[in-house]
């Protein structure tokens, strides 16, 4: 996959979490739904040119975390029913994902 489709599948990811309706009640995903987010995001961006070696290591952080795929989509379509929600859940993804990108920087 070129890495225009991936931005833009990204964008329309973003986009569908802000586009659908509120349900009632509120819903903030913990911190363990928010690492996982982020680790899975991780495995997406850093094996582009494997996409089966991606899947398989997708499922073994699902496992770790103790969660399926169904039960990890049924989270997030939680997380996108709820888009006043959605901007803070990306600040905290982007959050961790800075920190990661410090960490192993100072690490070299």
């Amino acid at each position: 996959m070129k890495m225009s489709q991936k931005v833009l599948k990204f964008a329309l990811f973003i986009a569908l979490g802000m586009f659908l309706g509120c349900r009632e009640g509120q819903y903030a995903p913990d911190d363990e739904f928010v690492d996982l987010y982020v680790e899975l995001k991780l495995v997406s961006v850093a094996s582009v040119q494997d996409p089966n070696k991606a899947n398989e290591v997708r499922m073994a952080i699902l496992a770790q975390h103790g969660m399926t795929p169904a039960e990890f989509h049924e989270h997030f379509l939680r997380l996108a029913a709820h888009p006043d929600t959605w901007r803070s859940f990306q600040e905290r993804v982007v959050s961790r994902m800075d920190a990661f990108q410090k960490e192993h920087q100072n690490g070299k």
